[in-house]
This record gives structure tokens, sequence and C-alpha cells, in this order.
């Protein structure tokens, strides 16, 4: 089941939206990601998860040594989350800030493996061409070290893989100059960094983690 593009050009637009009418208010008050978080919670719905299972935004969930608000999760009433996606946007200063970022996603999907190993994670990580920002200056950022770096930490596989791997990542590159904004078909170059199987990847390794019996009799 491929992703709904459609829909996602639809959130990337009214994205632009929300943040050209007041870049300071949209990324302080999250009002630009959350849109995002709302597009992954309907994929995750497309893929059967629904009632007790149902995906949420923003809830609070107790990882190895504090609370941490989470973007999207499946959370088991007992067994605690089974499924979550980071969801992260960086618009400016791409080269100055993104290694802090990267050091916070590394440290949030280590605390949360810590305290469930079995647990699914994903990270969406959005970055655009260049900064929308008006009257802000081009500057220059590497993508290609970028997707080296996100592959570094992804595609675990085990529960037993280092904490500190995603089991996947999709990294987004974004024209927000277009209208609509368009996703760079031509990155990332890596095949297990694409939007395209994100969302079905991190179901079947929720099947393989939570229903083993169902994945052999399906071999």
């Amino acid at each position: 089941m491929a992703y709904n593009q459609k829909e996602l050009a639809k959130i990337l637009s009214e994205m632009k939206k929300t943040f050209l009418a007041d870049p300071m208010i949209a990324v302080r008050g999250q009002n630009f990601i959350k849109q995002l978080h709302e597009y992954c919670i309907r994929e995750l719905k497309d893929r059967g998860f629904s009632g007790k299972l149902e995906p949420k935004g923003e809830i609070k969930v107790l990882t190895s040594h504090k609370f941490k608000d989470i973007d999207v999760a499946v959370v088991h009433p007992t067994s605690g989350p089974l499924l979550v996606i980071g969801v992260r946007s960086q618009m400016s200063s791409l080269g100055k800030n993104f290694l802090n970022y990267y050091e916070m996603e590394v440290g949030d999907v280590s605390a949360l493996h810590e305290r469930y190993p079995l647990c699914v994670v994903g990270l969406l990580y959005l970055h655009p061409t260049e900064s929308i920002l008006p009257g802000n200056n081009k500057e220059s950022f590497d993508f290609g070290r970028a997707e080296k770096m996100f592959a570094l930490i992804s595609g675990r596989q085990k529960s037993s893989d280092p904490q500190a791997h995603y089991e996947e990542i999709a990294y987004l590159k974004v024209n927000f100059h277009k209208n609509p904004p368009t996703i760079d078909k031509n990155f990332p170059t890596l095949e297990n960094l694409r939007i395209d199987n994100f969302f079905d990847k991190l179901l079947q390794k929720y099947i393989e983690r939570n229903f083993p019996l169902m994945k052999n009799n399906n071999n």
C-alpha cells in the first residue's frame, strides 16, 4: 500500500501557508508540524490501526528516565507504546542546527527503546530545499551527508539491535518555493530512507514483533 501522495501534497501546501503567515508562531506553537502529525495518524489508520490501538498524537510516554512528549503513537492499555513515529522539521539554519537535532533524535529513540525494546519507532524528518523565511539568505547544506547520517541510525530489525537505531526513517526534501510544494523525487538516494514504503515497513515490523505466528503462517 503506497503512501497517500495526494493527501501529503495537500498537507504540505497547508503547512506552507501556516509557516508564511507567521513563521515564529508556526514553529513555536507547533501549528506547522502538527499538520504532519495528523497525516501520519491517517496513514496508520488506513493500515488498520483502530479501537484500543487507534493512533494518537501528542501524548506523554514514560521513557527510560522521564516522561516524553510523543508526536504519534499506538499505545496498548497495559503494555505501553507499540509503535511510535517522531515527526521533525527544520525550516531554517539547517547547517547551524542540524547536528543538535540529530543528537536529539538519537537520544529520543535510545530512551524509548531502553524502556520498550519491542517498540517499533519511526522518524519522519523534513528539510526544505532552501529556507522560505522572508529575506533569509540562501544557505548551503550538505544533504548527502545528512542522508548518510540518517542511514547510520536506521534499519533496526530485532529488539536486540542497538537501542539508538530507529526501525525506519523517512527523509523528505521539500521545495516549498513551488506551488504546491513538491517532494524531491530523486532524494534521498538511499532507497531505505524514502517515504514510499515507510508506513508499510513500520506495519510489517509491528506485526513481526507482536504477531510472530502470523508472520510464520504467511511464509
